[in-house]
Parts: C-alpha cells; sequence; structure tokens
C-alpha cells in the first residue's frame, strides 16, 4: 500500500510569516519624504500590505507620485531591500513553528503576491529560506493568487491542503483550490477573515490547528 502524501501548508508573506510593518512603513515614510508628498499614518499605508507590486505603484501614482513607473518601482525596490536587511522581522516564533511543522512531516511552501527578488530578500535575510519545500511568486502581472495557488498546488504532491494568510486574496485563492484555509488574525486583514475555516491569534497555534485537521481528515 503506497504511503499518503503529506500535508502541504501554504503560507502567505506579508502579514503572515513577515511582520512587513517592521520594513514596509519605514520604506513608504521615506520614499513620500523623498518626493516631498505629505507622508501617510503607519495604518494608511499598510492598508496595500498584501496586494501586487503593479497595484502599489498604481496606488502611489493616484496619490501624486510622478507616472514614471519604472523609476519609482526602482527606488522603491532599492528603499525596501535596505530597509528590509536594517530592520525587517518575521512574527514571533516563525522560525520555530516552522521547523516543528517540518518535524511533523509537513511541506512548507509559499504563495506571495510579491515578486520573487523580494520574497528571496525577506526569507533569506531573516534565516527561513531553507525551510521551503517550494516558492511561488508573482512575477508577471496581472496574475491572480488564486491562479498562482492553482499553479503551486499542481506541482507537488500532496494529501490536505492549507492555505494560511491574512488577505482576501489568500481567502479567496484557498477556496476557490478547495485547500483548508487558515486566517492570521494577527496580520493586516480584520475582518477579510471572516470565510476562514480557523483563525488563529498566534504563529504558535498552526501545530495544533493542522493536527487537527490532519486526524479529522
Amino acid at each position: 500500500m503506497a504511503s499518503p502524501e503529506p500535508t502541504l501548508l501554504v503560507f502567505d508573506l506579508d502579514g503572515t510569516l513577515y511582520d512587513t510593518a517592521s520594513s514596509y512603513v519605514p520604506t513608504m515614510e521615506r520614499l513620500y519624504a523623498e518626493y516631498r508628498l505629505p507622508v501617510p499614518s503607519p495604518s494608511t499605508i499598510l492598508e496595500t500590505v498584501g496586494e501586487p507590486f503593479d497595484v502599489i505603484l498604481d496606488d502611489l501614482v493616484a496619490k501624486g507620485f510622478p507616472p514614471d513607473r519604472a523609476a519609482l518601482a526602482c527606488r522603491l525596490t532599492d528603499l525596501e531591500s535596505e530597509s528590509i536587511a536594517q530592520r525587517g522581522a518575521l512574527f514571533p516564533g516563525v522560525r520555530k513553528t516552522l521547523v516543528v511543522l517540518r518535524e511533523a512531516g509537513c511541506r512548507i511552501a509559499l504563495c506571495t503576491n510579491g515578486d520573487r527578488r523580494y520574497a528571496d530578500a525577506v526569507l533569506s535575510t531573516r534565516g527561513i529560506l531553507d525551510l521551503f519545500d517550494a516558492l511561488q511568486t508573482n512575477d508577471v502581472e496581472g496574475v491572480t493568487k488564486t491562479e498562482l495557488l492553482g499553479e503551486l498546488l499542481a506541482r507537488i504532491p500532496h494529501g490536505l491542503a492549507f492555505m494560511i494568510g491574512d488577505r482576501h486574496h489568500d481567502m479567496e485563492a484557498g477556496r476557490a483550490n478547495g485547500c483548508m484555509v487558515i486566517g492570521a488574525a494577527y496580520g493586516y486583514g480584520g475582518d477579510e477573515l471572516a470565510v476562514a475555516d480557523r483563525r488563529i491569534l498566534t504563529f504558535a497555534e498552526l501545530p495544533g490547528v493542522v493536527r487537527g485537521y490532519s486526524q479529522d481528515a
């Protein structure tokens, strides 16, 4: 008899693994200041966390930044890379919990609206890149997270699959692709998580939640 395929845990990055406010808020504050535009509040800045890069650029242009998207993207990327290296932080317990989940036999993957450069920068500087079996990043404008997750699930053999995230993109992608959906309530989504199968208040709760679903499957 063939052994059952392992459980697959697919994680969003911003607001789920990575405390994006630690680097994104100072990045955007510097960007607004450099372009001599009024600096919004941290809560306003964080409203675009989890959106694809092209959507973030559209939002900035709509708020008064010059329409040269290539130049704007280049400057934002430079500031962000510096900020990630200097002050970026994971949410509490992320590395320890990922190790526990891998030791329990789970496969670990990432599905993010960020591009590969951004994902590699965050995961490598925070020392968790080696814990992932696969990365699915958004490097083509106009691709939805539902499509990204579908591509990821198709190329990784798995049994029960979970999508863990904090924004509506994650909830919609997980539902559309037949995953158990776990909402990271400590992230940036708020009421967007109402449709999740379960919500966790800390990352460290996740092994218990996964274990409960796996035993029922």
